[in-house]
């Protein structure tokens, strides 16, 4: 008979030292302004500023992957649900988002 304390059906093992993991969500969030270096989203969770995260982009009914720093997290008050502006910079700019911002590589110098 197990003790009144343990009341798990398996086996647990200790694991001893740091162990890496993955956490994924996937989360939509609306695009509130983008440029070719970066965009300001809403999403309903926070994301650790600093960290780099996958996002994927829907361009023309295609999804466009790529990644981005968060660079920084602001709460908006107000509402029933927590809600966060989300500025990223993009480490990549895809060709097909910068030809949907409708700008051109020629022109984003300027």
């Amino acid at each position: 008979m197990k003790p009144f304390g343990d009341r798990r059906a398996r086996v647990r093992y200790e694991v001893v030292g740091a162990l890496f993991g993955v956490l994924e969500l996937a989360e939509p969030a609306h695009v509130i302004n983008i440029s070719t270096t970066g965009a300001l989203i809403t999403s309903p969770q926070p994301v650790p500023v600093g960290s780099s995260q996958p996002v994927l982009f829907t361009v023309d009914g295609k999804q466009v992957p790529m990644s981005v720093t968060v660079r920084r997290v602001q709460r908006i008050e107000g509402g029933e649900t927590p809600q966060f502006h989300v500025g990223v910079e993009f480490v990549s700019s895809p060709e097909p988002l910068i030809r949907s911002i409708g700008l051109d590589t020629e022109r984003s110098g300027d």
